[in-house]
């Protein structure tokens, strides 16, 4: 557990490090549009799960989105 203290400094280091590792093993085992459409089905997914779980419509969802892309 303290090995793992230790690392609290650098967790964001640490996570963005294993996940484009993950992302590289992707582009090299499966391509590049595999790996995009497996990131789109899964921002969907996401899309869903949010729906489900803060009780929203798809207008309320898109949206937000819409609001971010216009900054």
């Amino acid at each position: 557990m303290k090995k793992l203290l230790a690392l609290a400094p650098y967790r964001n280091q640490v996570f963005f490090t294993c996940l484009f590792l993950v992302i590289a093993i992707l582009f090299m085992t499966i391509g590049f549009w595999k790996t995009l459409v497996l990131f789109f089905f899964t921002g969907i997914g996401l899309l869903i799960g949010t729906m489900q779980d803060e009780k929203r419509s798809v207008s309320s969802i898109l949206a937000i989105i819409q609001a971010f892309f216009e900054r």
